[in-house]
């Protein structure tokens, strides 16, 4: 009997650690919480704040809003959003996903945000991050009539996207010895190659197989541990409305499914699914066990699992069936 159970724990976790992982998400739609040094994958390590009167940051039901009032740096100060502990477990690949907008331009700046992926980013230090630390950096430009994004390897940028316009900034990272695929759409899987990157806003490329490591930095298995976007230059708000983190394992996306935060709490757990029949969720133990839960569909595309009993701190498997009828599993983690 045990090695029953055993073999079908095994099964499980295979099966479970074969899906996508994601390292970070969030939707903003809770407003407390959301920061943390030792972070879930819903939560920022830091928000660093060098002059909190004049830039500043606020979490509304939905989105992210990042304002600075000033132009100089210097005095305006800067706003660095991160997560300088490192991804675990340690990735080669990420696509990093933000839902943004520009809400309002009041002074013009070239690099006004920029993104950083890399390893070691220090959350006291605020200078310039040294290329040694990046994997790769891109950046949003505010313009007179918009915005737009800008790869600073290549220097190419994208079109002109107006104020309030919402857009999705895609960025393939790949620091494995292996091609990466991954979706932009649902319509198409693209290819990032070893030691490059992608980057997108909605479907069109910016910069496509861009070499990484700018300035000839060392290679180094920890490149893609660390993440920041470091609001720095220009007037005006920015709008984030939805950041997601992951391997890049592609997945259609009317099927996409992962828990947020993992590890959850161990009386409540959130799995974000699409097109997941609810009657069929359950969390199953290590022993093959299913542990009695109430389930809750909060939206289309949100169901919270309740365990009548808090479970334990430890390893499980969330297992659902899809509405096309193929059976899916998580590795679950409560603490």
């Amino acid at each position: 009997m045990l090695n029953r159970y055993l073999t079908l724990a095994f099964a499980l976790l295979s099966f479970a650690s074969s899906a996508q992982t994601v390292y970070f998400h969030q939707d903003f739609s809770q407003t407390t919480g959301l920061i943390n040094p030792q972070p879930d994958t819903g939560q920022f390590s830091h928000i660093i704040l060098t002059a909190p009167a004049l830039s500043y940051h606020k979490f509304h039901k939905g989105y992210l809003e990042l304002t600075r009032s000033r132009l100089d740096s210097a005095t305006g100060g800067i706003i660095r959003a991160m997560r300088a502990t490192p991804f675990t477990p340690n990735p080669e690949t990420l696509v990093v996903r933000i839902k943004l907008s520009v809400e309002g331009i009041q002074a013009p700046a070239l690099n006004a945000l920029y993104l950083y992926a890399g390893e070691d980013f220090n959350p006291v230090n605020n200078s310039f991050p040294g290329n040694g630390l990046m994997f790769a950096k891109c950046s949003l430009n505010f313009l007179e009539d918009g915005f737009n994004v800008k790869d600073l390897e290549t220097r190419q940028v994208s079109k002109t996207c107006a104020e309030k316009q919402q857009v999705t900034i895609t960025w393939a990272l790949n620091n494995s010895e292996a091609p990466l695929k991954y979706r932009v759409n649902s319509a198409t899987e693209e290819t990032a190659q070893p030691g490059t990157y992608d980057l997108w806003v909605d479907d069109a490329p910016v910069a496509r197989n861009t070499t990484a490591y700018p300035g000839a930095s060392a290679h180094s298995q920890t490149k893609l541990s660390n993440f920041e976007m470091r609001y720095r230059n220009g007037v005006g708000t920015i709008r984030i409305d939805e950041i997601t983190i992951d391997d890049g394992k592609p997945e259609r996306v009317e099927h996409a499914f992962f828990i947020a935060p993992n590890p959850a709490k161990r009386d409540h757990i959130t799995l974000s699914a699409k097109g997941v029949l609810a009657a069929t969720v359950r969390v199953i133990d290590l022993n093959g066990k299913v542990l009695p839960s109430v389930t809750v569909v909060e939206s289309p595309e949100r169901i919270i699992l309740k365990p009548l009993t808090p479970v334990a701190s430890g390893i499980y498997i969330l297992q659902f069936q899809s509405q096309d009828g193929h059976c899916q599993a998580l590795k679950l983690m409560t603490e």
